[in-house]
């Protein structure tokens, strides 16, 4: 069952050469000028986005992109995006103009598109589209033609359309409806809790929490937590008084908190506390080794990545095998700007030079929706990546894939910041998954 903080939408791409109404596409099914339509070739020029309801089907964003045949130096950065936006898809549109496409005899383009979306496990449908000309032969007739000529089209589903015509719009909604097949590849956000017994929240609010408002995961956890009824409590950590080295300063906050559970858990209740991943290495230290520890960040990058958490368990093993002059990225999905003791860039890079005792480890650092090419990702020995809450799973799967693709581990910042603590803590933070490292 999905967070209804986190939008489970599906992802429809628009691909294609320039000029074959793929703009065009994209205002027929958000039934407004979302995209600018014009004759000149390349008006597209980055990829544009829209977000919309398509009813008895579901949220969908689709992606405009531009044309794959523009072959200068731009026109190969316009051309890696839109590969890019391929891999987040779930549905891939191929937007073709048979009679042009006839007269060319330049499948290249098509063939390379059908291509990708069979190597990343792709729907895709064909959109012919006719541009209200009138023809010698049949519209199917042309497509037929096309389709003779195109890769992987066997038992693949096609539209024959006038793009420009009134009706358009309601018959390719139709077409897309009756022939995608939805997957439902999502895990549960927490799907070892039991109705009954209470969940506890550990919010250490710092200079970087927003006012007036909770992060993105932890309103996740708290809107799971209230659609099932699993019973809830919240509680601030000051770390600054945690960590403290005056003896004094530092027991008070414990007394504080261990009270607060052990009132919490007076009839043995307590079956898990989530924290931020920057005070794992006080929680799992004061909590009592009966009650199951995660992070919201662990939570997070297991649901974003749907379920698939061992790859980044696997990622964070080759921490221990980090040299001197390595270079490590960090990447963190939102834009925001950094404080002082900002979690990725800050304390992440302080602490691992510190357990590893390396000084010259090399941090580079990557914020918000884009992300190193395959060849870019190569030079780096270590990704280190957020729980991914700001961007949808496509993205973060796809960013995972082509990290696999260039063979780099990544982990997780919980993962990472539990290991620092050692081994025990992180098998302590994997264990309510099932999890644990060896």
């Amino acid at each position: 069952m999905r967070s209804d903080i986190l939008a489970d939408r599906i992802n429809i791409g628009i691909f294609g050469k320039m000029n074959v109404g793929k703009s065009t596409v994209m205002n027929l099914l958000t039934a407004q000028q979302t995209s600018i339509v014009d004759p000149t070739p390349g008006t597209t020029t980055d990829i544009k986005q829209a977000i919309l309801e398509i009813h008895d089907f579901g949220p969908v964003k689709i992606f405009d992109t531009a044309g794959l045949d523009e072959f200068t130096k731009l026109g190969e950065k316009k051309k890696a995006k839109a590969i890019q936006a391929l891999k987040e898809s779930d549905l891939i549109l191929l937007a073709i103009d048979p009679i042009e496409l006839l007269k060319t005899n330049d499948f290249s383009a098509e063939n390379e598109i059908t291509s990708l979306a069979r190597t990343y496990g792709k729907q895709i449908f064909i959109i012919y589209n006719i541009f209200s000309r009138k023809m010698k032969s049949s519209a199917d007739e042309y497509a037929k033609k096309c389709n003779e000529k195109l890769y992987h089209t066997a038992n693949l589903h096609f539209i024959v359309l006038d793009a420009k015509a009134k009706e358009a719009g309601k018959c390719l909604i139709e077409f897309i409806k009756n022939n995608f097949v939805k997957i439902d590849k999502k895990t549960d956000l927490l799907p070892f809790l039991k109705q009954n017994n209470f969940v506890v929240m550990n919010i250490p609010v710092d200079e970087e929490t927003p006012e007036g408002r909770l992060l993105r995961p932890q309103n996740a956890v708290l809107d799971y937590l209230l659609r099932r009824f699993v019973p809830f409590a919240g509680f601030r950590m000051d770390l600054t008084k945690a960590r403290s080295k005056i003896k004094a300063i530092s027991s008070t906050e414990k007394k504080k908190y261990l009270d607060f559970l052990k009132k919490l858990n007076a009839h043995k209740n307590a079956q898990l506390i989530i924290t931020d991943s920057q005070a794992i290495d006080i929680v799992a230290k004061w909590t009592p080794k009966n009650i199951p520890v995660t992070t919201f960040s662990i939570i997070m990058i297991n649901y974003q990545s749907n379920g698939n958490l061992q790859k980044l368990i696997e990622g964070t093993k080759t921490m221990d095998s980090l040299k001197e002059n390595d270079s490590i990225l960090v990447a963190e999905a939102c834009n925001h700007d950094r404080k002082c003791n900002d979690i990725g860039t800050v304390q992440i890079p302080n602490r691992l030079k510190q357990k590893l005792r390396i000084k010259n480890l090399n941090f580079e650092f990557n914020f918000g929706r884009e992300f190193p090419s395959e060849h870019e990702l190569k030079k780096y020995k270590l990704i280190v990546h957020c729980g991914g809450c700001m961007v949808d799973s496509q993205k973060v799967n796809a960013r995972i894939n082509d990290l696999m693709n260039v063979k780099r581990p990544v982990t997780n910042y919980g993962l990472l910041l539990s290991y620092l603590e050692g081994k025990k803590t992180l098998n302590r933070v994997l264990k309510p998954w099932g999890l644990s490292i060896k």
